[in-house]
């Protein structure tokens, strides 16, 4: 008989802890799923390759320091296109099941996504998305990337003030990040006392921009806006010098990308533009621990994009440890993330999973991007 009770004893026991193992299974999973959305190929791949480059090192961070879960990113290519987007994304939310998706670089591909996944009740983080429509996007629908309201009317500022501009003319991309950086520096220089004297779209891609900016030299305007991707502002740039125009060109984010010194070379020269707040140069201890793996790893220098990256999968990882892994508990934790200390800057989502950051400006001095201080500004 005291053997018999022993038995049921050990066997109790045994139930117990696999009952303990599985509960804490549930609660922590191995392995969390996220999707990631980027354009891999085509004219925008350089910035969907700094999203990843960010992602992965971020991921590698985590899973290397064996903590529960581990990070498993599954990646899709957007290919540059809405449709893109919304192939890769319905592709991760039926086949893979992953119930958050990040990435999103371009503001179109994002919108068009967003019925997605509110529909499906699937998480989208967007790092990059600036159109002012994402505000309205939906309850499941949030951003790394503060509004392109929010650079344009700051360069509207910086031009009136610093450079002491009083025409302007608008020159950007048929295409919702463009529309949005205009429009915006459009209505804070005119509630300036500014004047717009030219106001003109281009579609994406173009190769010949001269006879738009033949009407441009006519109205010698104090300084330009440039909204679009850095390829069309290089060529633009470019053929601006070779029509002869003399103006103080100011730009969106997207000139950050090396191309634009590629196409437009010198003309490219004291181009001032707009960026997220992320300062590769900064003191602080994570930005500057953040920036010595990426080099080390990447053989260059980081940007906003990859800052961004980096602080998603990061973002994400905390929460899933401390809400769960269902896109509820993720949206849950969204929500409610206040003031997380990324490298890309501090964090917070209000009440439509909208972020704010402040902006930073920068120059192009001899071929690079300068971070410009308030002292360093006309």
């Amino acid at each position: 008989m005291k053997k018999f009770w022993i038995a049921i004893g050990i066997i109790v026991v045994v139930a117990l802890a696999m009952i303990v193992f599985v509960t804490q299974t549930k609660k922590k999973p191995m392995e969390i799923k996220i999707g990631v959305v980027l354009p891999l190929t085509s004219e925008a791949a350089v910035y969907g390759e700094w999203s990843k480059n960010g992602m992965e090192l971020a991921a590698k961070e985590l899973n290397q320091a064996k903590q529960s879960p581990r990070i498993k990113l599954i990646y899709e290519d957007s290919k540059s296109t809405p449709q893109g987007d919304v192939d890769a994304f319905q592709k991760l939310i039926s086949f893979d099941k992953t119930p958050v998706t990040v990435g999103f670089i371009l503001s179109n591909g994002a919108l068009a996504c967003a019925p997605i996944a509110n529909s499906s009740k699937v998480v989208l983080l967007s790092t990059s998305a600036s159109t002012e429509k994402f505000k309205d996007a939906g309850d499941y629908v949030f951003r790394l990337r503060e509004s392109g309201i929010i650079h344009g009317n700051q360069m509207a500022k910086y031009a009136e003030h610093y450079l002491n501009a009083r025409t302007a003319g608008l020159f950007y991309a048929n295409a919702e990040n463009g529309i949005t950086y205009a429009g915006s520096f459009g209505e804070e220089f005119k509630s300036l006392g500014g004047k717009i004297v030219f106001d003109e779209k281009y579609t994406e891609k173009e190769t010949d921009f001269r006879s738009m900016l033949s009407k441009l030299e006519e109205k010698k305007p104090d300084v330009v806006y440039l909204a679009g991707l850095a390829p069309d502002m290089g060529n633009i740039l470019r053929q601006a010098k070779e029509v002869g125009i003399k103006t103080q060109w100011l730009a969106s984010p997207g000139a950050e990308n090396p191309k634009i010194i590629h196409l437009a070379k010198e003309a490219a020269e004291s181009l001032i533009f707009t960026t997220p707040a992320f300062n590769a140069e900064s003191d602080e201890k994570n930005i500057k621990n953040f920036v010595e793996r990426y080099k080390n790893t990447y053989g260059e220098m980081p940007g906003f994009l990859a800052a961004n990256g980096y602080d998603a999968i990061m973002i994400l990882y905390e929460i899933v440890k401390k809400y769960g892994v269902s896109s509820e508990d993720i949206k849950k934790g969204l929500y409610q993330t206040k003031n997380f200390p990324g490298v890309g800057g501090r964090v917070s989502f209000d009440e439509f999973g909208e972020v704010v950051k402040p902006v930073l400006f920068k120059k192009i001095v001899d071929g690079n991007f300068v971070v410009l201080s308030l002292s360093e500004m006309p």
